[in-house]
């Protein structure tokens, strides 16, 4: 499913994201850990140079997020189309249940400030909070 990318407003970026497969397959570099969620995502609308991220979680049938990561269109490879590809991998305790891998629009590439950094607002505009286990989406 491709979801438009928002920023910290809820407008639109102009950028579309999308999981364009997923399998269930061991980790190359970790085979004996058993299957996880291998899936593949693509970035339309946005630079390499000035990316954008989303949560990517692993849902059960229910929609509950089993594992949930950020994804970044800078960590994919340019395609000859003008979109990014890449691909990622969710190490999931129970990858069987795995019914889906959404991404939410949510862009978090944003770098919030503390309010360490400043103390009079904490930095201003922030991304919504990040997706995490457990959450229904």
């Amino acid at each position: 499913m491709k979801v438009q990318v928002e920023d910290t407003d809820g407008q639109h970026s102009g950028v579309t994201a999308e999981v364009v497969g997923q399998r269930l397959e061991p980790h190359p570099q970790e085979p004996s850990k058993g299957d996880q969620v291998h899936f593949t995502y693509r970035f339309d609308g946005t630079r390499k140079t000035s990316g954008s991220g989303v949560d990517a979680c692993a849902v059960d049938k229910k929609r509950v997020a089993l594992l949930c990561q950020t994804i970044y269109s800078s960590g994919a490879w340019p395609e000859p189309d003008g979109t990014l590809t890449g691909d990622e991998w969710l190490a999931v305790e129970h990858p069987e249940q795995v019914a889906a891998v959404l991404l939410l629009p949510n862009d978090q590439s944003y770098d919030p400030r503390t309010c360490e950094q400043d103390r009079k607002d904490g930095g201003g505009t922030h991304p919504p909070k990040k997706a995490g286990k457990g959450d229904q989406l």
